[in-house]
């Protein structure tokens, strides 16, 4: 029997339609994932979640990059600039203002601003959001404390760890141990020079301790210029005259049991539980940030790092999945993958609230019960844009004083002085 021309050509049509939607199903989306998550340690935890989703969807490929923390803003920002982001990122909050600003992410679903809201507290909504709006899944919230070497304490002569400044200066110049030079082996207290959360954080959690504060209510100026925080400066100042803070001695040496005190976050728990020259069970305590004499109780500052999708990802709804995929219990009453690899492989205390009381017993520990009793009472960091310069600059002059090349006064007015131009520069914009 003969076909029309029009039959004939009708059919070639659906053939090739079909043939290109078959196509077009078989073809293998890949996904581009960015996270400071590189170490050794933690990336087995990563891997496994993500051939776990793989193979539930068999035609999604993630492929997971990692950068240094210290990298991970820069690369962000030469990627937007060079076309190269990937699907997804890892941010730290204080980005989000200039992120949102300049188009970098996409807003998420609806459904998962739902989910993050019903499931987490007030709090870290706050902290990942930037103009009222929700711009990605939160991952770890962090606070900082006191951790102290129980066994350097005990030989000092104490047996619980201060409460406030006074108390703070005379253990910390009990436990500081000079050689025959003078030079410092032991540091009574300890920051962590070269690293702005390292030297803002601490300060910051000390400055609330004393009744002061970061930035004004409305994020338009800088607060830290204040008698407290001129206090709390002097503080650091004094521990130097005392000769118990030595920046030869950083922070990192708590590991090596050089370290007395020092303010640190609950992510560090991975890297002391890991350590060989101190027992994590028996050595490492944590305690309260001790109260400045212009304060009235115990403070300190949270943060938030959250999972966001780019703005020029071809592939939103997909990055969109894997990460409500992450971050959603398999079961009622079960963790979420996230909440598992967070609490195992970084030991975080994790932002989703059924995380948190799936793992009840394990951050219920010795070190980590006091770090989640803190985010009840934490000031969440003030996301401002222009947020990251004023840090950076703030870190500068405190590092100047900590290297006696600049005095606390004059270090906080300049210090001031510089960030109130950046917050107003930004404001203008």
């Amino acid at each position: 029997m003969n076909r029309s021309p029009l039959l004939v050509s009708l059919i070639l049509v659906v053939v090739l339609v079909l043939g290109a939607s078959i196509a077009g199903a078989q073809e293998e989306i890949t996904l581009r994932v960015l996270t400071h998550w590189g170490e050794e340690i933690v990336l087995p935890g990563q891997l496994a979640m993500i051939e776990a989703y793989e193979a539930a969807n068999p035609g999604v490929k993630i492929e997971l990059e990692t950068v240094p923390f210290n990298d991970l803003l820069t690369k962000i920002i030469t990627g937007q600039t060079a076309g190269t982001n990937p699907d997804i990122f890892h941010l730290y909050n204080l980005w989000l203002p200039e992120f949102t600003r300049s188009g970098l992410l996409a807003v998420p679903p609806q459904e998962v601003v739902d989910a993050i809201v019903a499931n987490t507290s007030p709090g870290i909504v706050e902290g990942v959001s930037a103009g009222g709006q929700v711009w990605g899944w939160p991952t770890e919230v962090n606070t900082y404390l006191l951790i102290y070497n129980k066994r350097l304490l005990e030989e000092a002569g104490y047996s619980e760890p201060p409460q406030n400044w006074e108390e703070l200066r005379e253990m910390a110049a009990a436990m500081t141990v000079t050689d025959d030079t003078g030079a410092i082996t032991q540091a009574g207290f300890a920051v962590w020079p070269g690293w702005d959360s390292g030297i803002v954080h601490p300060f910051a959690s000390l400055l609330m301790s004393n009744g002061g504060r970061y930035l004004t209510e409305d994020l338009s100026a800088t607060a830290f210029n204040s008698p407290e925080g001129l206090e709390t400066l002097q503080l650091y100042a004094d521990l130097l005259a005392d000769g118990s803070l030595d920046i030869s001695v950083p922070s990192g040496e708590f590991v090596n049991g050089r370290v007395g005190m020092t303010i640190m976050a609950n992510w560090w728990r991975a890297t002391l539980r890991a350590a060989e020259a101190i027992d994590y069970d028996t050595e490492v305590g944590v305690a309260p940030i001790p109260v400045g004499p212009s304060g009235s109780e115990t403070a300190t500052m949270s943060y938030n790092w959250l999972w966001s999708v780019a703005s020029t990802s071809e592939h939103p709804e997909v990055a969109w999945d894997f990460i409500q995929w992450m971050n959603t219990p398999p079961a009622e009453g079960e963790p979420s993958p996230m909440g598992d690899y967070l609490v195992h492989s970084l030991g975080a205390i994790p932002s989703m609230i059924y995380d948190q009381e799936a793992f009840s017993e394990e951050l219920g520990d010795h070190f980590l019960a006091p770090f989640v009793a803190s985010t009840a009472y934490a000031v969440p960091e003030p996301i401002a844009a222009g947020g990251q310069e004023v840090k950076t600059k703030l870190q500068a002059e405190i590092e100047a004083v900590l290297s006696g090349m600049q005095d606390p006064a004059s270090a906080l007015e300049f210090a001031a002085m510089e960030g109130d131009a950046v917050l107003a520069e930004y404001a203008a914009q």
